[in-house]
């Protein structure tokens, strides 16, 4: 019986070393240097097993019946290896498997050279291609020079000719594998004309240099008609006129051929560029060199002004006429004169004052921005009466910040912006001030308001969502106040003020409340309760990192809580013909322009009057007063409302007469245009 067994299991092994085969994968053998290989036996058994892979290492395991596992390999040099599969059976040694297979690896590592034909004493920059560890290659440059730890693209220079084998070794530099290497033959030091640039612009420099010549004294001839002269080996030329000139060049005194090189002169591309063609004197003109080399220009702006300045100059004439400018590039060093005329108008008409306003950007007085923001200028509105010149300065902190000088039109409304390049001064954290001062017209004496802004001692800014700023809400309508998240926001707190100044400097003092909804905030009864009514409430957003540093903060927003007492309500929307239109919800769409709004409001007591005011998009376009109101009554009204925009807000606020005016009824109608 012992026998029978013994020559079962003999059978049973090599049934099993027939079948026994290796898998790879990929399934092609074919794999490149650094690539994963896997490798997989099929034979079922139960012993342990080891992998030789060809190259010297082994990997040793277990292979199970049920669970046939890769392993897996990494060939560090190229070559054909031979993978030996070893199975040990523990049942008898006479079963002992061995299996092999052949793999390739490829080489997929390259070295790229740069000039590809280099010569003596020239930079040679050298690039490793898919390397395994290119912060680590150790360079052997062939000619005594290494470099070790170095990164895939290094520069080395050749001091004499001939043929050098560079050789790359990756692996961090592992000098036992096998390098990557490339053969590469540096030529002689040519005897050759060189030029930087290879092809200028008319008038300008070009270095023009004789490279291997035998003697540091050169005969040249720039073949533009100049004369013949005798130089170093490096010479600086402008040549006066667009084309093709051959260059030549020859060892002085010596008897050797001629050097030659064709070198392409491009056209004249300078210009100047004017902000305005015509303008009153005392009007600042812009004026731009277009394409000057120089860092310096040399200008003549023909009224007796000859300056040294940068591309971009601003000047004032002080007299009408015609004048021509006259800008010489690199300071002067260049004879070519570049023109541009312009001609300066006269004004005798005095001017007045009529109306003016300055407000900031967003229409208010205020405005909170983000450190280092691009978001925020001043605005100057002014209505004269008489055409004439207009000019002043703005006032940052105190201090002039902004000259400008507008000529103004009779009736017409000028605007005049702070600049936006270099803008207002937004790097310093806290309030900064702005105002204006004119100087002229100098009869006219105006004290402008003093304008005020709040820079965050951060860069991001929370973009508040609801409600919008200077939102009226009623106070049985909670407001849900929310905001988009900023980059690295984890937390939110939100803090409400009766006066704008403690939210505008960040008074340390002010309560914070934290907003557990994350980008939402609904007040509870209590804090909504604590809000004054009739009056306006500021409110702002701030933006905390996981470690409650406070990193962004939103602008200051406005709005009011309103008792309502009157209520505003609408029967019917109908075109100008009185052709009726839907409204659902407050939004009807439609698209005639303008729209006929039939509405009624009530009051539940009596009033000597009130005021209903009608606003589009923020302009106010109707004001309606109704006389001896009685208690709930409804009184009736009419009034056309434009529909010209995309989207439009309709609003209707009822006033109060008492002084000063209370709003005590809102209500709010979008139209969309069709």
């Amino acid at each position: 019986m012992k026998k029978i067994i013994f020559l079962v299991l003999v059978v049973i092994c090599a049934m099993l070393s027939l079948i026994a085969t290796i898998i790879t994968n990929p399934s092609s053998g074919t794999v490149y240097v650094g690539q994963n290989i896997g490798a997989q036996i099929n034979c079922i058994d139960y012993c342990p097993s080891t992998m030789f892979w060809g190259d010297g290492t082994t990997t040793s395991g277990s292979d199970d019946f049920f669970y046939l596992t890769f392993r897996y390999h990494i060939y560090r040099n190229p070559g054909t290896f031979t993978m030996h599969f070893r199975r040990s059976p523990f049942t008898t040694p006479s079963c002992l498997v061995d299996e092999y297979k052949s793999v390739t690896i490829l080489e997929n590592r390259s070295i790229t050279v740069s000039p590809a034909q280099p010569s003596v004493g020239l930079p040679i920059t050298f690039t490793a291609i898919n390397f395994k560890t290119p912060t680590d290659i150790t360079w052997d440059m062939g000619d005594g020079t290494t470099y070790t730890h170095r990164g895939t693209t290094i520069t080395h220079t050749y001091a004499t000719d001939g043929s050098y084998r560079i050789r790359a070794f990756d692996w961090n530099g592992d000098t036992k594998t096998t390098p990557v290497s490339l053969t590469l033959k540096v030529a002689p030091v040519l005897r050759v004309i060189t030029c930087s640039p290879e092809m200028p612009r008319v008038d300008q420099p070009v270095d023009i240099r004789a490279v291997g010549f035998k003697s540091d004294s050169i005969d040249w001839n720039f073949g533009d008609g100049s004369p013949l002269q005798t130089y170093s080996t490096l010479v600086s030329h402008r040549y006066q006129n667009p084309g093709t000139f051959i260059i030549t060049a020859k060892e002085h005194g010596m008897e050797a051929a001629l050097e030659s090189k064709a070198i392409i002169v491009l056209p004249e591309n300078r210009s100047l560029v004017l902000s305005i063609p015509e303008l009153r004197m005392d009007e600042p003109l812009t004026v731009t060199a277009l394409n000057f080399r120089g860092q310096l220009i040399l200008w003549d702006f023909g009224d007796g002004t000859v300056v040294s300045g940068p591309a971009t100059m601003t000047h004032i004439y002080k007299l009408p006429g015609n004048y021509l400018i006259i800008a010489r590039d690199e300071n002067g060093a260049s004879e070519k004169k570049i023109q541009a005329s312009v001609k300066i108008l006269g004004i005798n008409d005095q001017v007045n004052l009529e109306i003016a306003e300055i407000t900031l950007d967003n229409g208010k007085y205020y405005k909170v921005v983000p450190k280092k923001s691009k978001n925020i200028r001043a605005i100057l509105k002014m209505k004269m009466r008489g055409t004439g010149i207009v000019s002043g300065y703005w006032i940052v902190n105190n201090q002039p910040f902004e000259f400008f000088n507008e000529t103004v039109y009779q009736g017409q409304i000028k605007t005049i912006l702070t600049r936006e390049i270099p803008g207002l001064p937004v790097f310093d954290p806290g309030m900064h001030t702005i105002t204006v001062q004119l100087t002229r017209p100098e009869s006219e004496t105006v004290v402008f308001p003093t304008l005020r802004y709040f820079v965050l001692p951060y860069e991001n800014e929370i973009t508040t969502l609801t409600p919008r700023d200077g939102a009226i809400i009623k106070e049985d309508e909670m407001a849900n106040f929310s905001w988009q998240n900023v980059l690295g926001g984890s937390y939110y707190q939100i803090a409400f003020a009766n006066s704008l100044f403690p939210l505008l400097r960040d008074d340390p003092s002010e309560k914070w409340l934290d907003c557990p909804g994350g980008l939402n905030f609904i007040p509870d009864a209590e804090t909504w309760s604590a809000i004054q009514r009739n009056k306006w409430t500021y409110w702002k957003v701030r933006g905390l990192d996981s470690n409650k540093n406070v990193l962004a903060a939103s602008s200051v927003q406005e709005m009011k809580i309103i008792i309502p007492g009157a209520a505003v309500g609408i029967q019917k929307i109908s075109d100008m013909d009185g052709n009726s239109i839907e409204f659902v919800n407050g939004i009807t769409v439609s698209r005639a322009d303008p729209l006929l709004l039939h509405g009624y409001l009530t009051y539940p007591a009596e009033a000597e009057y009130l005021i209903l005011q009608v606003y589009a998009n923020e302009n106010k376009i109707d004001q309606l007063l109704f006389r001896d109101v009685k208690k709930e009554e409804k009184r009736f009204f009419e009034t056309s409302v434009p529909n010209s925009e995309k989207e439009s807000r309709i609003l209707f606020q009822v006033l109060k007469s008492s002084s000063p005016s209370l709003i005590i009824g809102i209500l709010e109608l979008h139209l969309k245009k069709d």
